[in-house]
């Protein structure tokens, strides 16, 4: 495929369990050749970003920040943040989009690696991706429901490493490299993922990598690992995929496993973790329907736990 193949709307809307702005999985390619396809005042509950493939526009904050959007910039759209993608009405404009569930985006923002005070960030865009975009785009196509986590896990790891093609010309080698580090492990949802390999992709002795990677992350490899699996684990819980399924993807030979490292890792085990969060979500919209200008804050309740 090449940009003179994309139609219109070349896109595909998944979603796992019944709540679109916890379950989304949707990407795409979008022409939008005229001004009608701009979007203002535009506002969603989940996370999506997208990659301007061609063509350029402006982007408008919700304080009014206006923001050039050129070809290599990957653009945020955040979650119940309004805003406006005002596009040049000169047909050139191409983007590809991805779209996930809030979950994933508490996730990644707890990491670091989503910086919701840069909505348009210019990335070292190289042609690779377009090849995982078209892989993505077709997998989700033909996917069934129970592959659904599998590729989730893909769409995470793809705005990883778009989020790490972001210019940045002030870290040093060791932070590179520790940061470089912590992307590997990151993109590892297998509890049986072997550290080592990561010191070596790094070129570091493994004795050197663990002391180091400790003095700067403050953990050490092992158990940074182990926290971004449980936080997999929350975001399959949230999006409604069964305990068992959610050990099967991450790993676990059986459901006692993976509940015995839950439970001491966050406190509660998976089932109780799950019917905490129903609770408090029953507790917002109850909240919502009798007292409206309380919502706000009951909902700033419910993202501050899911972040735990």
């Amino acid at each position: 495929m090449n940009f003179a193949d994309i139609n219109e709307n070349d896109v595909i809307y998944r979603c796992i369990g019944n709540d679109f702005n916890q379950g989304i999985v949707s990407c795409g390619f979008m022409r939008k050749r005229s001004a009608e396809r701009s979007q203002y005042d535009f506002k969603i509950g989940y996370y999506s970003c997208f990659v301007v493939l061609q063509g350029s526009g402006t982007f408008i904050s919700t304080d009014g920040t206006v923001t050039p959007m050129q070809a290599g910039d990957l653009v945020q759209r955040l979650p119940e943040r309004l805003h406006s993608t005002a596009i040049e009405p000169d047909g050139n404009w191409i983007e590809f989009y991805i779209s996930v569930g809030y979950p994933v985006y508490s996730y990644l923002k707890t990491l670091g690696i989503i910086n919701s005070d840069k909505e348009v960030q210019s990335t070292l865009h190289t042609n690779d991706f377009f090849f995982d975009f078209v892989s993505l785009l077709k997998a989700l196509k033909s996917a069934t429901d129970e592959s659904l986590p599998s590729l989730l896990m893909k769409s995470q790891d793809l705005i990883i490493r778009l989020h790490s093609s972001i210019h940045n010309a002030h870290s040093n080698e060791n932070d590179s490299k520790i940061t470089k580090a912590c992307e590997l492990i990151s993109v590892s949802n297998d509890i049986h993922f072997d550290i080592q390999e990561v010191a070596a992709a790094v070129n570091m002795g493994y004795e050197n990598f663990r002391k180091f990677f400790k003095e700067t992350t403050g953990i050490s490899p092992k158990r940074y690992h182990t926290e971004h699996l449980m936080r997999q684990a929350k975001m399959m819980l949230l999006s409604g995929l069964p305990i068992k399924h959610v050990a099967v993807s991450l790993g676990y030979g059986d459901i006692y496993s993976f509940t015995k490292q839950f439970t001491k890792s966050e406190g509660v085990s998976p089932g109780r973790y799950i019917r905490k969060q129903n609770l408090f979500k029953i507790k917002s919209e109850q909240q919502k329907a009798t007292h409206p200008q309380t919502s706000c804050f009951i909902n700033a309740l419910l993202l501050t736990d899911i972040t735990l």
